[in-house]
């Protein structure tokens, strides 16, 4: 007998060729980014963002190798959870995926549950803040499956765990990491917390991401105590008004601080193409062309430390 996680996530395509559609998945659903023009429309405009937008941001993911790394960097994390979970809880645990953009789809790999008499089932996300624009989209087609065909056994979920200490000690070993290394003190410097936009229609509908955020960075700086702390958003992606102020306008506005700013990508786990090109490559990069002093913390990924939090959050949800 054995346990199981079901882990949902966006996905991200695994080659070039593999862009568009994964662009063309996104931008046609509404429960992620909604147009206001109606899903025939929103489908056709969808297919012309998707066609440019691949083509603009191709080289970008060559820098990469070719792909998103959020998947394999995911399937390496889960590797270590596994073994953690055999170490510390004797038990053994199956690990299914499921993407909501890009495969492995969530309606390709559901009825992998359903091929074992499990002891327990836990289903997660990867987004530790819940937003009905990412976490929501995974369960809702979750539970599209779950309609169809019941699962033998209640499954326990997870909406959410942005306030689970472990994962946040691992945030903060993280954020002293960072400092050790351009020799500063936590008290003298600044933290530059940098999430992932929504739409601002969002919160008119009552949406959990932004009170979720600020609960988080909260509990971060009373354990750290910088000297201040900033929250911006990046990745904004089309004409609509999203959260403000914008990740690299507020980082270029420190130009002329002398203190110490250490960015840290709160609302991303692993490291993909909002952290290694969007922030590293290009706002990070300005900003020390600038003379500011500034460094990223590096993404959680498949760290140790990440891995045993994880491992701990399945069995003791």
């Amino acid at each position: 007998m054995a346990d199981a996680v079901y882990v949902m996530y966006m996905g991200g395509p695994d080659s070039i060729e593999a862009i568009e559609p994964f662009l063309y998945n996104l931008f046609t659903d509404r429960d992620i980014i909604d147009f206001k023009i109606g899903s025939f429309l929103q489908s056709r405009i969808a297919k012309i963002i998707a066609a440019k937008r691949s083509k603009k941001v191709a080289h970008e993911y060559e820098k990469m190798g070719g792909f998103s790394p959020q998947l394999p960097i995911a399937k390496r994390l889960f590797e270590k959870v596994k073994e953690f979970y055999r170490q510390e809880y004797s038990s053994e645990l199956d690990v299914i995926f499921g993407m909501t953009y890009y495969k492995p789809y969530i309606e390709d790999t559901y009825s992998s549950l359903l091929k074992k008499d499990y002891d327990r089932v836990t289903v997660m996300t990867l987004y530790p803040q819940y937003s009905y624009t990412t976490s929501g989209v995974c369960f809702k087609r979750f539970y599209a499956q779950t309609f169809v065909n019941p699962p033998k056994l209640p499954v326990k979920i997870i909406p959410f765990w942005h306030l689970n200490v472990d994962y946040n000690e691992c945030i903060i070993k993280s954020i002293n990491e960072s400092l050790l290394s351009i020799g500063a003190k936590a008290e003298e410097s600044i933290l530059f917390f940098s999430a992932h936009s929504l739409p601002e229609y969002t919160l008119q509908k009552g949406d959990l991401y932004l009170e979720q955020l600020n609960e988080q960075i909260d509990y971060l700086v009373s354990k750290i105590n910088p000297y201040k702390k900033i929250l911006a958003f990046q990745s904004k992606t089309g004409p609509m008004k999203w959260l403000e102020p914008p990740t690299d306008t507020t980082l270029y506005g420190l130009k002329g601080e002398k203190r110490p700013v250490v960015v840290v990508p709160i609302s991303f786990v692993s490291d993909h193409i909002e952290t290694l090109i969007e922030l590293d490559e290009q706002y990070i990069k300005n900003a020390r062309e600038m003379g500011i002093n500034v460094v990223r913390t590096a993404s959680l990924n498949d760290r140790d430390d990440f891995a045993k939090a994880i491992a701990r959050l399945i069995f003791e949800s």
